[in-house]
């Protein structure tokens, strides 16, 4: 595929995984951009008012704005009058239904795949029911009655009349006490199934209602796990749960996931609802998964200078990536936002100055990495400066001067790729950076016959760690360019040009090994994405 075509792909791709989330997403940003796909988002919003609404933009039961029609060949249920549907996910649909003997209204759930539905599908659907049936909060949705009918397993719920927090903050962040009220009551709910032994492990936006009163509550017990006793029906080795929501442990399926994963759900949620987006989001599900793994999310002060500093604490303290480190239960989190809210000192401590470095260096890792081994590479030459009396001055400043000159470099790309509108092109700016200065060091020492030119298979090693294979192609043939470049220059290399080919073809082959790894990757996220569906 052509690169254009790909960054044309890959930009689609996450402005419908942003719209798909309940995250504001800029329309006319993306047409500016890429104005050819206008012709397909028209086609797209065609097909969405006649298409059900995708399950992260509507949770399992109601919310405002027009609901679907009626279908036809609905369930007839003698007790439930079914009056519209409301949403579908990946495993089951909800109706609206007026409950006839008691007259209420009340959200019905059944299996989207009705009779044909698999013997996992239905023990998972069970198990939702029974798990939500034993929990009574006023923060998390009542269920009313389960039941089945000619082979069809249905329960009936509480109806929230709301929108969902997904979509509420579609419009914007929350302010911060009204952000702070809303987590809390949800903490409180999440504290009340623990207590129970369940953990919900699928916390997010698009999993808790609001009321017209803007009360939230819990709803999606299709993902819990008892405590005592592993009951996930999920096939082995398949993550569970939603990549931007879900805590590192439950990422790297770790033995660990448990209520502390929970309550790092619960930060990442708090984030949202102070900054207007999730601590990660990329552009495809793995490298979400990689950034939720490794990185360290923005200070949600440098998103949004309204954020007190206290409940800043409270919510990187939730998001830390040892669960040791974080809230030791959804209680503790819930009091200490109650101690915020009432003014007193919160539990949470600013991290130490060691904290702060380790939080900066996985924040950018790349940019690190540019600057231990650049600054390391410039002690070096500082150091053979001052021990050699042979190194000439001018010489000595060349080497100085394109190694200070990569690290600013360096640091600037870095400070454009944290701008998602950037990001992409930022990658590929700054891999052709690094061969420009890694071949300009090159010239200047005359190095291209020594063992220095490994660090353009290095460079080509390293760019696979961005997980695209069009920018492992690009270093690769910069770097093959390069080479050819500064062996034209040595008029005796002339003599050894079997091995300067033969070198040429080891880059080609490194190129190809490492997209073919990419891809593998790649392939392989998108099949356990969508084995990961509940």
């Amino acid at each position: 595929m052509d690169p254009a075509d790909e960054k044309t792909v890959a930009a689609l791709d996450s402005y419908l995984h942003d719209v798909q989330a309940g995250r504001p997403s800029s329309r006319e940003h993306l047409l500016a951009d890429h104005p050819e796909l206008a012709g397909a988002l028209a086609c797209l919003d065609d097909l969405d008012e006649l298409a059900a609404k995708d399950e992260d933009d509507i949770p399992t039961i109601a919310q405002t704005g027009p609901a679907a029609p009626v279908a036809r060949n609905l369930p007839i249920l003698d007790n439930y009058e079914i009056e519209c549907e409301l949403g579908r996910g990946g495993m089951g649909i909800v109706y609206k239904a007026r409950q006839k003997d008691l007259d209420r209204t009340v959200a019905l759930k059944m299996i989207l795949s009705g009779q044909l539905a698999t013997d996992e599908h239905r023990a998972r659907f069970r198990d939702e029911a029974r798990f939500a049936a034993r929990l009574q909060h006023p923060n998390i949705v009542s269920i009313y009655e389960v039941g089945e009918i000619l082979g069809q397993p249905y329960f009936a719920m509480q109806y929230i009349g709301g929108p969902s927090l997904a979509r509420q903050l579609r419009h914007g962040p929350l302010a911060p006490e009204q952000a702070a009220h809303l987590v809390l009551a949800v903490a409180q709910a999440v504290a009340h199934l623990h207590q129970h032994g369940v953990i919900h492990r699928d916390l997010k936006p698009s999993n808790i209602l609001l009321d017209e009163e803007s009360r939230p509550f819990v709803t999606d017990f299709g993902l819990v796990k008892m405590m005592a006793g592993d009951t996930q029906r999920t096939s082995t080795g398949v993550i569970v749960g939603t990549p931007s929501y879900m805590s590192p442990e439950q990422a790297a399926k770790s033995a660990l996931v448990g209520p502390l994963s929970d309550v790092y759900s619960l930060g990442a949620i708090l984030y949202e609802t102070l900054t207007g987006r999730p601590p990660f989001h990329e552009a495809t599900p793995l490298d979400t998964l990689v950034h939720v793994l490794e990185s360290e999310p923005a200070p949600p002060r440098q998103l949004n200078h309204a954020v007190p500093a206290d409940l800043e604490l409270i919510c990187l303290r939730c998001l830390e990536k040892d669960p040791a480190r974080r809230y030791p239960s959804a209680a503790a989190l819930a009091r200490d936002l109650q101690r915020f809210l009432q003014g007193d000192a919160i539990e949470a401590r600013p991290a130490s100055i060691g904290q702060r470095l380790a939080r900066w260096a996985r924040r950018e890792p790349a940019l690190i990495a540019h600057l231990v081994t650049l600054g390391g590479c410039t002690l070096i030459a500082q150091g053979a400066y001052q021990l050699s009396v042979d190194v000439p001055l001018d010489f000595h400043l060349k080497i100085m001067g394109t190694l200070v000159a990569w690290i600013a470099c360096s640091y600037g790309c870095q400070v454009l790729l944290n701008r998602p509108e950037l990001s992409e092109r930022m990658k590929f700016i700054w891999a052709w950076l690094d061969v420009v200065f890694f071949s300009s060091l090159l010239y200047f020492d005359d190095a291209i016959a020594t063992p220095l030119v490994i660090g353009y298979p290095l460079l080509i090693a390293a760019s696979g760690l961005w997980f695209r294979d069009a920018l492992v192609w690009f270093t690769t043939i910069m770097s093959m360019i390069s080479y050819a470049v500064l062996v034209g220059f040595e008029w005796h290399s002339i003599i050894d040009a079997h091995k300067n080919l033969m070198f040429e073809v080891s880059l080609a082959v490194l190129g190809f090994v490492v997209t073919y790894q990419v891809r593998r990757v790649r392939a392989l996220s998108r099949y356990y994405e969508r084995r990961s569906l509940p």
